[in-house]
């Protein structure tokens, strides 16, 4: 058994992967949705951005300053050591002493240099190593070697090389952690906005949106859930005093229509009267309402509430000839709609009576 199976051409090429990711790519930069994410985004990542590069100079500084104040208080030592074996008066041991104090990890090399900045001791065991970092300091006569020295000062230079080795893995430590840390605070920085949007702003927008395509369908009773007193609260409030309006528009003209064939099954005028006023203070917010015929003299025929004041007059035709009118006692002003289906009650009213008038005739 063959079974066929009818798929649409636009259901293939709409679920075909390239065109699916062509029309996100579409339709992304037109959301709303993305371009606000987009931009509070690159706000966060140049705030931790700049965040992180404070961080980094501060710890720049700090591990320089460290670094500075370990080869001052490490210098100082080497100082008075060899202080003590140069005030002897022996090469050798200077020399000796030099290489001793070399053999410390954290120092390359060391050098003694005359006022000329020439070397005239230097520690054998010399570490290659690129990252060093040279630090001098001068040498000063004591009271006892001023009979040799004068009063020169300095008298000569100390140059010690140190392996800066250990700072830069430090460095390089310190700022991993500061950038896995930054990461961290902008991925959970942008998890938070995004769960706060879409929870204020964006859920809401989406309810709106639906309610409006509700309204496109033509369902006006559908409402939107108002929580809040911010601006899209307001809209929704809006939204929904829009919708009720237009439902309440459309179910009073449902009724007109209704009325126009309820009234025509009237068999006489006090009914189609009766019929009138009753309808038109149910479906109309009003104060009152009556009917007047004026042939021979004007008489009230129908009525309902309060019949004082009135503020709207439309005349009851009958083959052309005004026999009467409806008077409406309102507190406002009747909107455009409203006033439409007041003239359709009307004109409903004078078919019903000529209607009833022919039957009486006849």
């Amino acid at each position: 058994m063959v079974t066929e199976i009818h798929c649409s051409i636009d259901y293939i090429v709409i679920q075909s992967p390239g065109v699916y990711v062509l029309s996100l790519l579409r339709t992304y930069p037109k959301s709303l949705r993305v371009k606000l994410l987009c931009i509070l985004f690159l706000g966060i990542v140049a705030t931790v951005s700049v965040s992180f590069l404070v961080q980094l100079e501060n710890t720049k500084d700090r591990i320089q300053e460290d670094e500075k104040k370990n080869m001052q208080l490490l210098s100082s030592v080497l100082y008075s050591i060899l202080e003590q074996t140069m005030a002897k008066g022996k090469v050798d041991e200077v020399s000796r002493a030099l290489d001793v104090i070399a053999m410390s990890p954290s120092i390359t090399g060391i050098e003694i240099l005359d006022r000329d900045m020439t070397t005239r001791f230097s520690s054998e065991n010399r570490k290659p190593n690129s990252r060093v970092s040279l630090f001098i300091m001068p040498i000063r006569p004591r009271p006892i070697c001023k009979r040799c020295h004068g009063n020169a000062d300095p008298i000569g230079y100390l140059r010690i090389g140190f392996d800066t080795t250990t700072y830069e893995k430090r460095f390089y430590k310190e700022v991993s952690i500061n950038l896995g840390t930054s990461v961290a605070v902008l991925l959970t920085l942008t998890i938070l906005v995004y769960i706060c949007l879409q929870k204020g702003i964006f859920s809401r927008l989406q309810k709106i949106n639906v309610a409006m395509q509700y309204f496109g369908r033509g369902n006006f009773r559908y409402r939107i859930t108002v929580k809040g007193e911010d601006e899209l609260s307001r809209m929704a409030r809006a939204f929904n005093e829009m919708a009720r309006n237009i439902y309440k528009i459309n179910y009073r003209l449902y009724k007109v229509s209704e009325f126009s064939t309820i009234i025509n099954r009237c068999m006489s005028e006090d009914e189609v009267f009766h019929k009138t006023v009753e309808f038109l203070k149910r479906f109309f917010d009003i104060n009152g309402v009556a009917i007047i015929l004026s042939d021979p003299m004007e008489r009230v025929v129908a009525s309902t509430g309060e019949i004082e004041d009135f503020l709207y007059i439309e005349p009851i035709l009958l083959k052309g000839k005004e026999i009467g009118c409806i008077k409406i006692a309102v507190s406002r002003d009747f909107t455009m709609e409203e006033l439409s289906a007041i003239k359709i009650v009307t004109s409903s009213v004078s078919m019903a009576l000529e209607r009833v008038g022919q039957n009486r005739t006849i």
